[in-house]
């Protein structure tokens, strides 16, 4: 039996995901939207002591049960420390190939949720200005994240609410083009999550009920290797 897959819901909800900041440890907002769309759809939504999030879809047997898994946490970094000069190292979250990240422009968000824009650059940013600009590795070390405010110090930034331990947001870049691909940082695993949405829109909307019972898990730590590792134990039938 073919089943008409709504492309155009689905690409709409994969620039909606893929644009979400979501880096690994940071995860509570997005969660909150996946279980809007779940809730919408009808569907129960529980949560695990990890915060990952369990979708459940009844099915017309007893007796078995599916499991379809995707995860919503991204790479990303976090503020490890404040320079003399006010600019921002950093440390990675899960493992961004730190040379992409030149030059690249992110989002800074606070503790009391403020967000502050920057970019992410080399210590050695202008080849007419430093010679080792072309051949300096680009590693954490040697990159720091310039905000964009008037900063000249650490007090300065500090002022700002901005602190170590603060989640720094890389930008995504997200496009959809005119002949339907998706270009975008963190397709992995946004990509799938969004597909399971599709998935869950075509079943409410043609009233269709699986034969067994379908359990969707949406994992929130997976870049750092344990978002998976433990069910909640209330949810025994999982």
């Amino acid at each position: 039996m073919n089943y008409n897959v709504d492309k155009n819901f689905v690409l709409d909800t994969a620039k909606k995901i893929l644009s979400f900041d979501s880096p690994t440890g940071f995860c509570f907002e997005i969660m909150e939207l996946i279980e809007e769309y779940s809730r919408n759809f009808g569907y129960k939504f529980e949560r695990t002591n990890k915060g990952c999030g369990i979708i459940t879809i009844e099915g017309q047997e007893e007796g078995k049960v599916i499991g379809l898994s995707a995860h919503v946490d991204t790479l990303g970094a976090m503020v490890r420390s404040i320079t003399s000069n006010g600019t921002l190292k950093f440390t990675l979250l899960g493992g961004p190939i730190s040379a992409t990240l030149d030059s690249e422009y992110c989002k800074i968000r606070t503790r009391d949720g403020k967000i502050y824009t920057g970019t992410i650059l080399s210590t050695s940013p202008a080849v007419h200005v430093y010679s080792d600009a072309n051949d300096k590795p680009r590693k954490p070390e040697n990159m720091e994240v310039r905000i964009d405010e008037i900063v000249k110090n650490k007090a300065d930034v500090e002022a700002l609410g901005i602190a170590p331990g603060d989640f720094i947001f890389i930008d995504t870049k997200t496009v959809i083009t005119e002949s339907g691909f998706i270009k975008s940082r963190f397709i992995d695993d946004k990509g799938s999550v969004s597909a399971l949405i599709g998935l869950m829109e075509v079943l409410k909307r043609e009233n269709i009920k699986p034969r067994f019972t379908t359990k969707i898990f949406i994992s929130t730590y997976e870049e750092v290797g344990h978002g998976a590792s433990i069910i909640d134990p209330s949810i025994s039938e999982f």
